[in-house]
């Protein structure tokens, strides 16, 4: 073989280890910008869902506090219908009540923004929570006339109780459905 034909041969040979890389390094590349876009997607759609499931629990649990705070004081009053802390009491559960009554709107608000986030066991598990605070917060208003009344309680104490446990038995099943959609999406 002659020393031009090798030259030729070896520059050839060169070339298409060099083009070789060139187009690998290419593929390379063009997988990191998609795998970069991916990310920045999920990350796009973590954040708003995040920042929705965190007001609709945050605002949720003031409501069912105040409600249980509502709760606890007309088994109080009932308890002392005769001792003048009765008025203080029925005040108390009153004041609770309203408190309670205000968060409404905001409550509404958060869960219409969890229903446009999303998913679907997010949003089933939101609607659930709130038909239980709801639910709840019934038991409570039939003691507050029951009490108002001068009716007994008495039969109200385990199926006012268990509605609130079932309103927060709801409320961790929606927290944990939301960590899971959210704990998906993390990188």
């Amino acid at each position: 073989m002659d020393s031009g034909l090798a030259a030729v041969l070896g520059a050839t040979v060169g070339a298409i280890g060099t083009g070789g890389a060139a187009v690998l390094a290419a593929v390379f590349a063009r997988s990191q910008v998609r795998m970069q876009i991916r990310a920045e997607h999920r990350r796009a759609l973590r954040d708003p869902r995040k920042a929705a499931y965190v007001a609709f629990a945050e605002c949720w649990r003031n409501r069912l506090e105040l409600t249980s705070n509502a709760w606890i004081e007309l088994q109080l009053a009932a308890n002392r219908r005769n001792d003048p802390e009765f008025d203080e009491l029925m005040q108390a559960a009153s004041t609770y009540r309203e408190e309670a009554d205000a968060l409404s709107a905001p409550l509404e608000h958060a869960q219409a923004v969890v229903h446009v986030e999303g998913p679907r066991e997010v949003t089933a598990a939101c609607n659930v929570a709130s038909g239980d605070l709801v639910t709840f917060r019934k038991k409570v208003h039939e003691a507050f006339v029951a009490v108002q009344n001068n009716a007994s309680i008495v039969e109200m104490h385990e199926p006012g109780n268990n509605a609130r446990n079932d309103a927060y038995a709801s409320y961790l099943r929606f927290l944990s459905a939301a960590s899971d959609v959210l704990g998906g999406d993390v990188l």
